[in-house]
């Protein structure tokens, strides 16, 4: 599983929203991102997808040609999204439908909202919900600056070995057993329920 301290994999055949064929989302070396994931549906999606429409706006003279926050759009139709992001007027974030990318799968994303955030060296920092960032604007500023960036989702995350009860804490699991364990019970135990 991608998360932080992996390099970025290249999402590949997002497509465009305001039309266009198919593209890969290739990083470049000294630029910051955000990427968003994210559903036209999803009421918790639209306030960080409002604020990243802020964010730019406010900063894009700070960060013209150094960030880039990229939306991609798990919803059924690529239409959809034009629609929704033209009426709520986020005209500065990319906005991208999955389409048949597998970048879902490819970064484990089991529910919107879900965002990354990849440094300037193509690292990505940070996975997780959004509200779990309390400043992204000063994420940008400082991964801009060649500092990292630490707390919930980073993987730099100053936690005690165990908790109360005994157990290690929920930084401490292994994801990628995690989710087989989620997958198996997904496609055994579930059906049969």
């Amino acid at each position: 599983m991608l998360g932080p301290g992996c390099q970025y994999d290249t999402i590949k055949k997002v497509v465009p929203v305001n039309g266009g064929d198919p593209v890969d989302l290739v990083h470049k070396e000294g630029e910051v991102w955000l990427i968003d994931f994210w559903a036209t549906w999803c009421p918790p999606c639209q306030k960080p997808m409002a604020h990243n429409e802020e964010m730019l706006k406010k900063r894009e003279n700070d960060w013209a040609g150094k960030v880039r926050i990229i939306g991609v759009s798990i919803d059924s139709s690529k239409e959809t999204v034009a629609k929704h992001v033209e009426s709520k007027d986020w005209k500065r974030p990319e906005h991208y439908w999955r389409g048949e990318s597998n970048c879902s799968d490819q970064y484990a994303v089991r529910g919107v909202p879900n965002v990354m955030l990849v440094d300037t060296k193509g690292k990505i920092v940070f996975k997780g919900h959004p509200a779990n960032r309390e400043n992204l604007e000063q994420d940008f500023d400082d991964l801009l600056a060649g500092k990292e960036i630490t707390g919930e989702g980073t993987g730099q995350t100053a936690a005690k070995e165990e908790d109360e009860s005994g157990s290690a804490p929920a930084s401490k699991l292994d994801p990628a057993a995690c989710l087989a364990t989620i997958d198996e019970f997904a496609s055994t135990v579930g059906p049969a329920l």
